[in-house]
């Protein structure tokens, strides 16, 4: 995650510096001071830089936007195709270990030279046109996949849709995720007018699979005023589960046809999230045999998705979980709800917390309140961080507080939950990508089969 320099102090990068970009950190040090501002939505820079690199859109586009769930839905699909053979690309964003994580082809990370060399294309054409970090990573990865010959790009809306940078590529099949309140100053203070911000992923005529089970008015007005071929879960498709039976899906073949089949569990994974990932690829029109095909697949864990892994050290259980936003925790304490009525957690539920400041702060810890047993409060080294301070000054006025403790980095408010978690506690780290950021590389083990 790039540590941006504050625009106060930022100067333009000179000649001098750009010949000793040798790295692939000094290049995104040097991305991140090229644009003036962090946030700056529009569409005219990243297209006058595309058009001169000559980047075309892949064989088949999906774009996914939304608030909470593109990481899943997109992870998902990544995963069904490269299962399947499939040459696919894929770009998400923000990352949690490494830049690295944002563009991978056939599942695997983009090496360090392969990003350099794409950066230093984009510098050597860019002329005076100012990108910021996000247009740099996005036409970096735009330039990777058609270089990699990719059949499918995966694309990740990074705030918002219309005027996002990876919205400059047509998607054939576009895909939005549960809409909730998140960057009100950039997108709307309700989800009417977010959503048709995000809205803006959608084409004229195009297919448009939605993934919340109460779309907003606008957003359907929308879609049927494009003439868009819309799908909704819980109408078009959805997934059944009954017992201990497989998951199964049902939906919509190109062609309208009802189409069912039998998933792989994917624990900790959205079940809506998951349906409109096997939607968008079934009418997608790649020639696969999806009822024969899916028997062999499986779904895995997707990073920092209500990721359930144990501690390296200690070996507690551990759940790691961007939720960043009132609508995510909502999710985050239905699945530790889960958890808890299935027998998995027997114990004590505690949580180490970190939360940007420009977030609606106290709607984020009303849903959680009733969860926890016991709070870890910190903060990262983020200028929009909210201090721990504050966070507990936040946490004080909720009377249903069994037991707070306040730390100075997310690490050690992490070992000290891990030390005192028993055997059948839950250790939660949340808050934002930051907040996972500092613990999942280092002290989580990742390849942990007991869980």
């Amino acid at each position: 995650m790039s540590r941006l320099i504050p625009l106060n102090q930022r100067r333009p990068p000179t000649l001098p510096d750009r010949q000793f970009l040798m790295n692939l950190m000094q290049w995104l040090r040097f991305i991140g001071q090229v644009h003036p501002r962090e946030i700056e939505l529009g569409l005219e820079r990243s297209r006058r830089v595309a058009s001169r690199l000559g980047i075309k859109k892949a064989p088949l586009v999906i774009t996914v936007a939304g608030t909470n769930g593109k990481g899943t839905i997109v992870g998902v699909m990544e995963q069904c195709l490269c299962q399947f053979g499939i040459a696919t690309g894929c770009y998400t964003s923000p990352h949690i270990d490494s830049f690295n994580e944002r563009i991978r082809v056939q599942g695997k990370q983009a090496s360090d030279p392969v990003i350099c060399d794409a950066f230093a294309q984009i510098e050597a054409v860019r002329g005076d046109v100012t990108l910021s970090y996000f247009e740099f990573a996005t036409l970096a990865a735009l330039l990777i996949f058609q270089q990699q010959e990719v059949e499918v790009a995966l694309l990740e809306v990074g705030l918002g849709g219309r005027l996002d940078a990876v919205n400059i590529i047509d998607p054939d099949v576009s895909v939005i995720a549960t809409i909730g309140l998140d960057h009100q100053e950039w997108l709307g203070h309700d989800r009417d007018t977010i959503s048709l911000e995000k809205a803006g992923i959608l084409r004229a005529g195009g297919w448009f699979v939605c993934a919340d089970s109460d779309p907003p008015a606008a957003l359907q007005n929308l879609a049927a005023q494009l003439n868009c071929r819309s799908l909704y879960v819980g109408r078009q498709f959805f997934i059944q589960q009954q017992g201990d039976s497989s998951p199964c899906w049902h939906g919509k073949t190109r062609d309208g046809a009802d189409l069912a089949f039998s998933l792989p569990p994917f624990p900790g994974l959205l079940a809506d999230n998951v349906a409109a990932a096997a939607q968008a690829l079934v009418i997608s029109g790649l020639d696969v045999d999806w009822k024969s095909r899916t028997d062999a697949l499986s779904i895995a864990a997707i990073p920092g998705r209500q990721e359930l892994r144990r501690d390296s050290d200690s070996g507690c259980r551990v759940l790691l979980d961007v939720a960043h936003n009132p609508h995510a925790m909502v999710a985050l304490a239905s699945r530790v709800a889960e958890l808890r009525d299935s027998g998995r957690v027997l114990g004590k539920i505690r949580i180490v917390l970190a939360i940007m400041g420009d977030k609606d702060v106290d709607s984020m810890l009303d849903a959680l309140e009733s969860t926890i047993d016991f709070w870890y409060i910190t903060q990262v080294e983020e200028p929009r961080c909210m201090s721990a301070v504050e966070l507990e000054n936040r946490l004080q006025r909720l009377t249903s507080i069994k037991a707070m403790t306040r730390f100075e980095s997310v690490q050690k408010a992490y070992r000290s939950a891990c030390v005192e978690a028993d055997e059948e506690d839950l250790v939660i780290i949340a808050g934002s990508f930051f907040t996972v950021a500092a613990v999942r590389k280092h002290s989580v083990d990742t390849n942990s089969k007991k869980l």
